[in-house]
C-alpha cells in the first residue's frame, strides 16, 4: 500500500470514528468543558506515527513539514507540540490543529475500553464526571446495555490492520508527529511533484 493510501486509510478510519463518537455523544449528552483542556495538558501522551501520517501529509503539501521537524526540536516540554495555552477563537478547544489530532485525542471521554473481564467500561475524565453525572451515569448504562459504543480496542485494531508496524509503536506523541514527518518527508523527497 502506498504512504498515500495509508493517510487516506487512517483519515477514513478517523472519520467513521467521528460519526461513532459524535452519535455516542447524542444519546449520552456527554460534552467536553468549554476551557477545560486538561486532558491535552498530560505531558505522557502515547500515539503512533501512524496516527499522525495525515497530518505529517497536511504539512508538507503546506510546506511546513520541516519547520514543525524543527519545532518539535526547540520544544521546550513533552505536552504536544499542537496543543497552544489559550483558547483559540472558533475552534474547539486548544488543539491548533484540531482536525488532525490523533486516535487518543478523538477517543478520550467519549468512548469505552474492555476491562481485564473483556467488559466496556466508559472512559472519561474526572471533570466531566464531576460536571455531568447524570450523562456519565446515562453513558455507563448505555454502555452496559450493550448498544452503540466507540471502543477503543476496536479503532486501534482498525489502525493495526492499515499498518501494523507504524500502529504498534507507541511513544510520546510528539515523537510520534516527528516520526510521521520523517517518514512522509522521506517517501515523497525521492518522488516526482504529483498531486498525491
Amino acid at each position: 500500500m502506498t504512504l498515500y493510501r495509508k493517510i487516506q486509510a487512517v483519515e477514513r478510519v478517523f472519520k467513521g470514528l467521528e460519526k461513532d463518537v459524535a452519535a455516542f455523544k447524542h444519546v449520552t449528552r456527554l460534552e467536553c468543558l468549554v476551557g477545560c483542556g486538561k486532558c491535552c495538558n498530560k505531558p505522557d501522551i502515547s500515539a503512533s506515527p501512524l496516527e499522525f501520517l495525515p497530518f505529517a501529509y497536511h504539512l508538507y503539501k503546506r510546506g511546513l513539514a520541516l519547520e514543525y521537524l524543527d519545532r518539535i526540536k526547540d520544544h521546550p516540554n513533552s505536552n504536544c507540540i499542537v496543543l497552544s495555552p489559550l483558547l483559540i477563537p472558533n475552534k474547539p478547544g486548544f488543539c491548533t490543529e484540531y482536525p488532525y489530532r490523533g486516535l487518543i485525542c478523538r477517543l478520550f471521554g467519549f468512548s469505552a475500553a474492555l476491562n481485564k473481564y473483556g467488559n466496556p467500561e466508559l472512559v472519561t475524565c474526572k471533570s466531566i464526571k464531576e460536571t455531568y453525572p447524570d450523562a456519565v451515569e446515562k453513558a455507563k448504562s448505555h454502555i452496559m446495555e450493550g448498544k452503540d459504543t466507540p471502543i477503543m480496542r476496536h479503532y486501534y485494531f482498525k489502525l493495526q490492520s492499515i499498518d501494523g508496524d507504524l500502529c504498534s509503536k507507541l511513544m510520546p506523541i510528539n515523537n510520534a508527529i516527528e516520526e510521521a514527518l520523517k517518514i512522509v518527508l522521506s517517501y515523497y523527497a525521492y518522488r516526482r511533484p504529483r498531486s498525491a
